[in-house]
């Protein structure tokens, strides 16, 4: 073997060593997720008297026609109602329900919960983990390097199972349900009606 074949061995030798220090030794790009304590997801008036809270999941097609309707429902009550949004996903059917969950309470976290929301509930074909990531991408202002590291480690999974825990309790069989100062509504196609009764 020449000099020069000893010395290219080396060389090479060298870099492998190199990179595998490179690998082993030095910090990966991983990110790590501080929680964030923010305000759950309401919208009107957060010191209405009637307080309207549905129970739902974003792979519900009920809840979608639901979410539609409160919207309306905001719009015309304005400030009279306070509407409060709680998880209740149902995993043994909607196997990207509890994620899509997750993924807004990480969008809630940087203020972006109903952007999220709707972005969801327009897509409800499409609620996979890498798909959840795309909409927050999506969304303007949203940090997706933060909302990324908060979907992949669970980070609010806390908050989704005490919904869960919440509903269970109140005796929630299935979504869309909805609540009117801790009162369950029946039928919530008459939510307007029910509404309207409690502001009397």
């Amino acid at each position: 073997m020449t000099k020069n074949s000893k010395l290219t061995i080396t060389i090479i030798g060298l870099i492998v060593i190199g990179i595998i220090v490179v690998v082993w030794v030095i910090p990966s790009d991983s990110v790590e997720y501080t929680n964030v304590d923010s305000p759950r997801p309401s919208q009107g008036n957060s010191d209405a008297r009637v307080v309207v809270k549905e129970f739902s999941d974003f792979q519900c097609p009920a809840c979608e026609a639901g979410a539609k309707s409160m919207k309306l429902l905001i719009e015309k009550f304005g400030d009279q109602i306070k509407f409060e949004y709680k998880h209740f996903p149902l995993t043994s059917i909607h196997e990207n329900a509890f994620n899509a969950a997750l993924a807004s309470e990480c969008a809630n976290d940087q203020g972006k919960f109903w952007e999220l929301h709707d972005k969801m509930f327009d897509n409800q074909d499409s609620l996979k983990k890498d798909d959840l990531k795309l909409f927050a991408s999506q969304i303007d202002g949203i940090d997706t390097v933060s909302f990324d590291a908060c979907l992949d480690s669970r980070a609010e999974k806390s908050i989704v199972d005490a919904d869960v825990d919440e509903a269970s309790e109140l005796g929630v069989q299935g979504t869309p349900t909805f609540f009117i100062n801790d009162k369950e509504v029946e039928n919530y196609t008459l939510l307007e009606e029910e509404i309207q009764e409690s502001l009397l």
